[in-house]
């Protein structure tokens, strides 16, 4: 054999290997999956809730480094519930449409009424196939709650089932009348500002029209007391209650909270004008409450999440 021959024979060999090489990287890499970027998150602010309240927690996804969370993964989110008679139930989570659309996030959540009973829930979150630690919670009865009275009442309204008749503009009011018959203390923030937001809806009765929207901020916490409740916070405690307008009410009191209905539809008329009719209007909130002290035997219940809501039947004419 010739030195020519020998040395192209050598080139052949080492490209062919080349070759080889090449072809295995690519194989590689096309069938490697990308990475979600991302782990699923759930977390609770208490583990003790009471029968009656709105069972609320924190789920998400967190991101592991700067790099993009792929779409692809987006639809992967999943809430699997175990109930206390030890039935599970998978939902579905949707991923936020508002914030940035490939980047992590952190949403509340919540137990849906029809499921809540007595016991123990065990909540597990997932994402792209990965799952959280369980996340255990139990519900309570807590006879407290129920001396704990809180609703909407509207001024010329004689009965549940009366028709409010309400000529536009009006100077009709609503008010939120909270009622203390327990023997503890009760500290709740005022709406408005970082406190609790106040929804209203406006439903008119032939389905033609429809309106979801919040109360105007500047009308719950009062035009003359600028920046009330600035300080944000995600839960309400006994530290937190000493730096935003807080409401105390001692044992036996009431407290009411006055609103003008017509800044309610003025703000629905911003965003989805309607005309005179026969409508449905809820007034509907959420209170965060600290039952008694801070050394007290509700410490790891509160704060308790009431809800406050009423609907009524309006005839509107201008």
């Amino acid at each position: 054999m010739s030195v020519a021959n020998l040395a192209e024979g050598q080139y052949l060999k080492a490209a062919g290997l080349a070759l080889f090489l090449t072809c295995i990287w690519f194989g590689s890499s096309s069938g490697r999956q990308q990475s979600p970027n991302a782990i699923p998150i759930v977390r609770l602010d208490k583990t003790r809730f009471a029968l009656g309240e709105d069972i609320f927690f924190w789920e998400g996804v967190q991101q592991i480094n700067s790099e993009p969370i792929s779409k692809k993964y987006q639809d992967t989110c999943r809430r699997i519930i175990t109930l206390p008679d030890g039935t599970q139930k998978t939902e579905n989570v949707g991923w936020p449409i508002d914030g940035a659309p490939n980047s992590g996030w952190l949403g509340g959540a919540h137990l849906s009424r029809e499921i809540v009973q007595l016991g123990r829930y065990i909540i597990v979150f997932e994402f792209a196939g990965q799952m959280t630690a369980p996340a255990s919670l139990f519900v309570e009865d807590t006879p407290i709650l129920k001396q704990i009275k809180r609703e909407f009442v509207f001024a010329k309204l004689r009965d549940d089932h009366a028709v409010l008749d309400v000529r536009l503009p009006t100077t009709e009011k609503v008010t939120l009348i909270v009622n203390n018959n327990s023997k503890q203390a009760l500290r709740f923030p005022r709406l408005g500002g970082s406190g609790p937001s106040l929804s209203v809806s406006i439903k008119r009765i032939d389905g033609s029209y429809a309106n979801d929207f919040f109360y105007p901020d500047n009308e719950l916490s009062g035009k003359d007391q600028g920046g009330i409740g600035s300080i944000a916070f995600d839960v309400f405690s006994w530290e937190i209650a000493q730096k935003v307008p807080t409401i105390t009410l001692r044992a036996g009191e009431t407290y009411r909270q006055e609103l003008l209905l017509q800044a309610a539809f003025d703000e629905a008329q911003k965003s989805l004008p309607f005309k005179a009719g026969k409508y449905r209007v809820t007034f509907s909130t959420e209170l965060p409450i600290l039952i008694g002290e801070k050394t007290g035997p509700w410490v790891d219940l509160s704060p308790v999440r009431l809800p406050a809501s009423t609907t009524v039947t309006c005839i509107f004419t201008r």
